[in-house]
């Protein structure tokens, strides 16, 4: 996949996050069921700090969760509009593109990836990761979600047209495995979707 190409398919991605936000937002709220999902409780415990980046919050429930057990969250997501939702549930939320992380070194103490990292594509993700690590304080915790699948297309459902990425479980885990340690790793087929979750730790630089 070309720049070109791919600026397209980003704006395009961008355009249905915007202009559909309470169909997206009702997705994702629809979704957030603490009953199934240990991966929360989960990171929280695996912190060592209290400082975390939502990368790509969507419209903001994670963090609010997060925000209630006492963390100090900071949202960043592509889309005003869910970025605009995120500021009247009084998050910490600022338009930011995850292939360009404006923050100063070490700056967090985990990063949570739910469903975000699947809009960028494969070529890209190597320049993601090594942001991500840099931002990221020693020991920090990185949790992962993403579709499990072999490909990156134009997917269309209820919604306007959004890019996305499958992986595989050796796939994915190429992408991190030379930065982070894996702490937990699980396939989780969810209304026969299947998501690929890491719990990972920032690794000590090699020497």
């Amino acid at each position: 996949m070309d720049e070109f190409t791919f600026d397209y398919y980003k704006t395009r991605t961008i355009k249905s996050y915007n202009s559909q936000v309470a169909y997206h937002s009702k997705k994702f709220k629809d979704a957030f069921d603490l009953s199934r999902r240990p991966e929360f409780p989960r990171f929280v415990d695996e912190l060592s700090g209290t400082k975390v980046l939502d990368l790509g919050c969507g419209s903001g429930d994670h963090a609010l969760y997060f925000k209630g057990q006492g963390l100090d969250v900071t949202c960043i997501d592509l889309s005003e509009e869910m970025i605009e939702l995120c500021l009247t549930k009084g998050l910490d939320a600022m338009v930011m593109d995850i292939e360009d992380l404006d923050f100063l070194n070490e700056s967090f103490d985990g990063v949570w990836a739910v469903a975000s990292l699947l809009h960028i594509p494969k070529q890209k993700l190597d320049g993601v990761t090594g942001a991500i690590y840099r931002i990221l304080k020693p020991q920090g915790k990185l949790y992962v979600c993403v579709y499990e699948g072999q490909c990156q297309r134009f997917v269309e459902d209820e919604s306007l047209p959004r890019f996305f990425n499958f992986f595989t479980y050796e796939e994915l885990l190429g992408y991190f495995c030379d930065r982070f340690e894996v702490l937990k790793s699980e396939r989780v087929n969810v209304n026969n979707k299947v998501f690929l979750q890491f719990l990972f730790k920032k690794a000590n630089p090699l020497v």
